[in-house]
């Protein structure tokens, strides 16, 4: 039965039929004017398409799960339907998009989230129609292709190719992840959904999608699709070759353009595009008193020659080369974009602009022998303190002091330690002494005795706040461009608002990320912090620690750090040494290993205190 009509609700779609009927859908359902539809009795629907049926109802809804340290997250991902899920959907656009809307057919996927304690919807991706003019794909598909259903074929990749059959390719538009969730594979996850929904629900003029595509800047530095199987195809051209001729003929033709009698929807988004480009144009020659002959001048130029006011002015009209990532939704399909591939010779991953993976840097392991250390404190003589040293018989001994004693371990490069025990065990104190003999080797530490064999040509950096008042892309050292991203990105600010703020105006949380973003950063082959995720909540403090630990192994980097609070977050740190500090004569140094089984051991009979568990590990012999 043929759509006839449709009338929107502020939460949904009401579809009037040929027949007189009505079909009530979502506010985003993939349905429009003159869609052939099947509605079944029992409540379900899906519209003919020529390569198969595209389902309406039920909508999209499956389960997944994330992994947060020790807890199991349980997620939905699904189709908008209730009002509380198009509230959190708009609050994350506006949040990231301030209202820019998308161009053409759309449909948002969020993950869904049941926890009370956490946000409705932690994340969203957005599914729109492909744009004609994308390079690499007309690379890829320029070779002979024939669908496994209908009747849909082609030689080559032109012109009759092209009109006919882009809408067999459906476009990832956004991708959206609430700040505080970044790090955690949710953007991973929304893409492998969006593959299986835009495989069965998504279709546009008649087809279904055998493609899924994606073009976008923030790939060139995370390209966190190829983990969803997504395939890297090739960079875009841009526009700047083209940008000029093409606002000079629309705005010489403005009033046309507007009325509609020269361009038409059928380049799916495209002219939409185009158009808002040219009006943005018409405003700045309003406001600025700019002529046309002179903005397209301007527009004949390089971005990067701009004068930074006409780079303000003009940045949102040019698009850059970006790159483009494809995948087949079908067998058939899929088999095709690899053998095109294989052809074009293009590389099967994105050749990211991070820092090379290399092997630990140390040259020799750092080795702590039968250590002690013995600190006094002078007796200051006061009337209060007298009354005191009467009273309670203190002496000059008792302010002597043991933070630890005979305490041995080896830290081997590339290892990640972790010290960890009860307020005022020590762990800052050992720090301190590890930090002081890797900064200077002559120097032995006041009251220390037992040898710290530490190797030579250390490059150390310990996380503290960030002193540059310059944008945070610009603070973290002499780092190039894609690196300082890529840091950013791996500790959790993959926010393009925040790249260009300064530290001093992020949240607690977001500074914290900063300073472990300015350890990725740096060239230190070893790493130091103190109080370790002390000021995160339990969410963040897995994301840090997973993080941290990911690139330091992939950059050969050794990390000493120290925590009080460890329990959130010790399954994703995984260190490979925890030096467990109880008391100054009491201390225990685990592998992880042993340290992981005596956890569970901890939990399964609800003992919430590992030492008493190592104690019994040693009386065992273990």
């Amino acid at each position: 039965m043929r759509v006839k009509s449709v009338n929107y609700e502020p939460f949904g779609k009401i579809y009037r039929l040929a027949n007189g009927k009505t079909l009530r859908t979502h506010r985003y359902c993939c349905l429009g004017p003159g869609d052939d539809v099947v509605v079944s009795a029992w409540n379900a629907a899906h519209t003919r398409c020529r390569n198969g049926r595209a389902h309406i109802l039920p909508i999209y809804s499956a389960p997944d799960a994330i992994e947060i340290g020790c807890r199991k997250l349980r997620l939905t991902i699904k189709e908008i339907d209730t009002e509380e899920e198009l509230i959190g959907y708009h609050r994350l656009e506006e949040c990231h998009y301030r209202g820019k809307a998308l161009h053409g057919r759309r449909v948002p996927l969020i993950v869904r989230s049941e926890d009370p304690l956490l946000p409705r919807v932690l994340g969203y991706i957005e599914l729109s129609t492909a744009f004609i003019m994308n390079r690499p794909r007309a690379l890829i598909l320029d070779d002979e292709f024939e669908d496994d259903v209908g009747d849909i074929r082609w030689q080559t990749w032109k012109k009759q190719a092209v009109r006919e059959y882009t809408n067999l390719v459906a476009r990832i538009a956004r991708t959206v992840v609430s700040p505080e969730f970044r790090g955690l594979g949710l953007a991973s996850i929304l893409v492998r959904h969006s593959a299986r929904f835009a495989k069965r629900h998504w279709h546009v003029a008649g087809l279904k999608p055998r493609f899924l595509e994606i073009t976008a800047d923030m790939l060139r530095y995370v390209p966190f699709v190829e983990s969803a199987g997504m395939h890297y195809i090739g960079d875009t051209e841009g526009n700047l070759t083209r940008v000029n001729k093409d606002m000079g003929y629309i705005l010489k033709n403005f009033s046309r353009v507007k009325k509609g009698e020269i361009l038409n929807e059928a380049s799916a988004g495209i002219v939409d595009l185009q158009v808002f480009y040219a009006t943005s144009l018409k405003q700045i020659e309003k406001d600025e008193g700019l002529s046309r002959d002179r903005l397209l001048h301007l527009l004949r130029q390089s971005p990067q020659r701009l004068s930074d006011e006409h780079w303000g002015l003009l940045h949102q009209i040019f698009r850059l080369p970006k790159p483009t990532f494809l995948l087949g939704l079908t067998p058939r399909a899929e088999r095709f974009v690899l053998k095109r591939l294989q052809k074009l010779k293009i590389a099967l991953r994105y050749p990211t602009e991070r820092p090379p993976a290399r092997p630990p840097s140390l040259e020799s392991p750092i080795e702590v022998n039968n250590c002690t250390l013995t600190l006094s404190s002078p007796l200051i003589r006061t009337r209060a303190t007298r009354k005191i040293q009467q009273a309670f018989g203190v002496s000059r001994d008792m302010l002597t002091t043991t933070l630890f004693s005979d305490l041995s371990f080896t830290i081997k490069p590339g290892d990640v330690v972790l010290i960890c025990g009860p307020s005022g065990a020590g762990k800052t104190t050992l720090l301190s002494v590890l930090r002081q003999r890797l900064e200077n080797q002559a120097r032995t530490p006041v009251g220390l005795t037992g040898r710290v064999v530490v190797p030579r040509g250390v490059a150390l950096n310990t996380l503290g706040p960030l002193s540059s008042s310059r944008p945070l892309v610009s603070s973290l050292g002499q780092r190039s461009l894609p690196h300082a991203l890529f840091a950013l990105n791996v500790s959790g600010l993959a926010e393009a608002h925040l790249y260009v703020k300064r530290f001093r105006e992020l949240s607690n949380g977001q500074k914290y990320r900063a300073m472990v973003a300015k350890l990725i950063a740096s060239e230190a082959t070893i790493w130091i912090a103190d109080e370790f995720c002390a000021t995160l909540d339990p969410i963040t403090a897995n994301i840090v620690s997973r993080n941290l630990r990911r690139c330091a192994k992939e950059l050969g980097v050794t990390v000493i750090l120290a925590a009080a609070s460890w329990s959130e977050f010790i399954q994703e740190l995984r260190p490979d040494l925890i030096v467990h500090l109880r008391a100054p004569w009491d201390y225990e140094a685990f592998g992880w290993k042993r340290f992981g089984a005596a956890l569970k051991r901890s939990r399964a009979i609800g003992v919430g205190q590992v030492h008493e568990l190592a104690d019994s590990d040693r009386s065992e012999g273990k």
